[in-house]
């Protein structure tokens, strides 16, 4: 094994033990968020949950705003990774809606860490992040909208939808399925008697029928 060789082994040894450290930080700080809330956690809690030093969280980070600001683009990132995925499948409009609200159902259950971590922000009426760091939170954020927007637009195109504000309206469906998620939790309350698979796939269809143009 000659010295190049030994060097980038190294490398990428040093490497891997940084995004195990990084990856730790974050779902500590994830897990404490969801179990005491944002003013609950601190810096010293996050080091001993993740088994590091102070010195070392904030050689990562600069601070628990960061952190969870951090956070918050991953999961943007791995939604819109899962939208973007789901309508590459399909072609047609409709199609794709459908394929996006599937994905939207999917990505609650099997990544329900970062699903509530995202609804603890989404739903909190203070202002969290200092504003240059909110937009860009925001910035990956809009991309999630972006395939549904494409769906729209393109239905739009082929004479399949009415003219609409595209935007709006993927806004609409994105926000009515993140509530419709929420009643998952009231089946043996409310929605007793109902199913909520059916539910939920009724406000898909509900969202896709407003949009078609209809025949005279």
């Amino acid at each position: 094994m000659n010295a190049q060789h030994k060097r980038t082994e190294t490398g990428k040894r040093m490497q891997k033990v940084k995004d195990e450290r990084r990856r730790a930080i974050l779902e500590a700080a994830r897990g404490l968020l969801l179990k005491n809330g944002l003013d609950g956690v601190s810096i010293r809690q996050i080091a001993d949950i993740s088994g590091l030093g102070l010195g070392t969280i904030y050689s990562y980070f600069s601070g628990k705003t960061e952190i969870y600001a951090t956070l918050s683009m991953e999961a943007f990132d791995l939604i819109h990774e899962s939208l973007a995925t789901a309508v590459s499948s399909v072609t047609s409009p409709p199609e794709k809606i459908r394929a996006i609200g599937k994905s939207i159902l999917e990505f609650s259950v099997k990544h329900k860490a970062y699903f509530d971590f995202l609804d603890y922000f989404v739903s909190s009426s203070r202002r969290i992040f200092p504003m240059q760091m909110k937009s860009r939170i925001d910035k990956h954020g809009e991309k999630i909208l972006a395939p549904l927007h494409e769906a729209i637009e393109a239905g739009i195109e082929l004479g399949v939808f009415k003219r609409v504000d595209a935007k709006q309206y993927a806004l609409i469906f994105l926000g009515m399925l993140h509530g419709i998620t929420h009643l998952r939790k009231l089946q043996k309350t409310m929605l007793e008697g109902y199913r909520f698979d059916t539910l939920y796939d009724q406000a898909v269809e509900c969202m896709i029928d407003s949009l078609r143009i209809r025949q005279q």
